[in-house]
């Protein structure tokens, strides 16, 4: 199981991106968990960002939070968190 580390960018990401929606935040806390105990599992469709050392999990439908592994490579660091075409913006 790899052990998650949030950034502070991450968690002003979450508080805007989840403001006044309750249903969010858990969506948001249910992926994290999931992710901690079963990176692979299905339901998070673990995504490599072509090009780049960027992977992204799936909160919905249309939002994900993105993330980068430690050198060591058993930390994920989560860094955003937003909709599926915030990596479009993102330099690789």
């Amino acid at each position: 199981m790899p052990s998650i580390r949030l950034t502070p960018r991450f968690e002003s990401a979450r508080r805007k991106f989840v403001r006044r929606n309750d249903k969010l935040a858990h969506r948001i806390q249910e992926a994290l968990q999931c992710f901690a105990i079963n990176p692979q599992h299905p339901s998070l469709r673990l995504e490599k960002l072509r090009g780049s050392a960027i992977w992204t999990i799936r909160i919905d439908q249309g939002d994900r939070l993105f993330f980068v592994w430690s050198d060591t490579g058993n930390t994920a660091i989560f860094f955003l968190v937003g909709p599926h075409d915030l990596y479009k913006t993102l330099g690789h």
